[in-house]
């Protein structure tokens, strides 16, 4: 057996003890039913991972470089499985210990008209003209730097008397907001991963456009991509397709579908030029949905930029993984 077999069966080998010791302690004996439906989700997306892994552990004849992706797709899964237990086992784990502090509820936040609403939309039609139109002007790197700097200030600039009521607010209940933020960061990684795999087995695609353009891009200059996709994009989106849309529409349900669907088309529009290619709206617009949601439930927009922050950092931590193998 290779190196890289006896590593990938050493990681299965992890797994498994991770959930052997999961099921003695009880951690999926949970009577919430949306916890249990996602636990077994997870169970269900383990199993098929270790059976994946098995396979070309074992089977020698099986070129490991075809399966590249399905490895780091399984490793990703793993690392984030076991990071999201982690860190609600230890929020059980104080509740546990003592109860000092009582858990408190979240804040209700009225939502104010700190900027007058057609000012962010002006800046919003400015922002996604350049998002949509300043690839066919740009010839040189400091154009682009110039353009993202423009999108971030003018959005900063029209939402940063709310941004500075929201931080000071999330920052006093940030263990409450974490909880929350992770509960619907994992709900919403339960459904995305099970939306990918049933559009690959579909379309026999590997993955989105814009993932393999941004790879793309990483590879060349991976640290201003990274800043771009863990700083940049979750306060610059935030504010465009979820602070203005709420700003117009006020019905939460209308809200979340609307920002939701317009985030994942935004995700995918420039980039598809087949139907399959196009069919990748689905995964990011459950990503749109979910964060249109936790801003919804909370009127807090540090909530959903920080989700879209954990989620961006998840995807350089692949790209990174992706860059050596």
């Amino acid at each position: 057996m290779d190196n890289n077999r006896k590593k990938l069966l050493w990681s299965v080998i992890l797994v498994i003890l991770y959930f052997l010791l999961v099921f003695y302690i009880g951690g999926f004996n949970v009577k919430d039913k949306t916890e249990l439906i996602i636990n077994i989700i997870t169970i269900v997306l383990s199993v098929i991972g270790i059976v994946y892994e098995c396979i070309l552990i074992f089977n020698k004849k099986i070129d490991l470089n075809k399966h590249k992706n399905g490895v780091l797709a399984c490793s990703i899964y793993f690392l984030l499985v076991n990071i999201i237990s982690g860190v609600m086992g230890f929020s059980v784990t104080k509740e546990i210990n003592g109860n000092k502090k009582e858990r408190r509820e979240l804040p209700e936040i009225e939502l104010k008209e700190y900027t007058n609403k057609y000012i962010c939309l002006i800046a919003f039609i400015i922002c996604l003209g350049i998002l949509l139109f300043g690839s066919k002007i740009i010839t040189k790197f400091w154009m682009l730097i110039v353009f993202y700097v423009v999108i971030l200030s003018l959005m900063i600039g029209v939402f940063y008397k709310q941004l500075i009521h929201d931080f000071k607010i999330f920052k006093s209940y940030f263990k409450e907001y974490f909880v929350l933020i992770l509960k619907t960061w994992g709900k919403a990684l339960v459904l995305i991963m099970i939306t990918t795999i049933i559009i690959q087995i579909i379309t026999h695609t590997t993955q989105a456009n814009n993932q393999i353009a941004l790879q793309n891009s990483f590879n060349s200059n991976p640290v201003f991509i990274a800043i771009l996709a863990m700083f940049y994009a979750p306060i610059a989106e935030e504010l465009m397709f979820r602070g203005v849309f709420r700003k117009f529409i006020k019905n939460k349900k209308l809200f979340v579908i609307v920002s939701g669907v317009v985030f994942g088309l935004m995700h995918v529009i420039d980039d598809s030029k087949t139907l399959a290619e196009f069919s990748y709206v689905f995964v990011y617009s459950i990503l749109g949905i979910y964060l249109a949601g936790i801003y919804a439930k909370t009127n807090n927009l540090c909530t959903n930029i920080f989700m879209h922050f954990m989620q961006n950092t998840l995807s350089v931590i692949g790209m990174i993984l992706l860059m050596f193998m």
